[in-house]
């Protein structure tokens, strides 16, 4: 059970470390391939691809195996689940600003990059307090 929860620790600071990268990456390669003809995948797209999916995948996996293993279904856990699942929109959202990014007249870019890292920044704290405090069910029932 410890080498589990390690590799979802592990995953999940690749994770966040990925898309926080990732976010401050897309402005410059915006401008970059404004200039210049891409060939092949871009930086970002291959962070996107090769890091920043397969470690968020590996994240709710072992997340996933947690919580089978345990058999701890507590209420602040659908509290972390929804958490979770936005920022899994986020990682979504982010392949997207890499696809608008790539288009010839993307405006903007910047500004949608810093809204969806502070987004990102957020939830990632959200996550870290509520695992770490694993408030009782009666701290919960504004949510439940």
């Amino acid at each position: 059970m410890v080498w589990l929860l390690f590799l979802h620790i592990a995953s999940l600071v690749t994770w966040a470390a990925a898309l926080c990268i990732l976010l401050l990456l897309i402005p410059h390669a915006t401008s970059a391939s404004q200039q210049t003809a891409n060939k092949g995948d871009s930086l970002e797209r291959l962070w996107f691809t090769r890091l920043a999916s397969p470690a968020g995948l590996m994240t709710i996996a072992s997340g996933t195996a947690i919580f089978a293993i345990d058999g701890n279904f507590n209420g602040w856990l659908l509290l972390k689940l929804t958490l979770v699942t936005s920022l899994v929109i986020c990682h979504a959202t982010a392949g997207l600003l890499i696809l608008y990014g790539q288009r010839p007249k993307a405006r903007g870019i910047a500004g949608k990059c810093a809204g969806l890292l502070s987004v990102i920044c957020l939830l990632l704290l959200s996550i870290i307090v509520l695992v770490l405090l694993k408030p009782e069910q009666k701290a919960l029932l504004w949510f439940l």
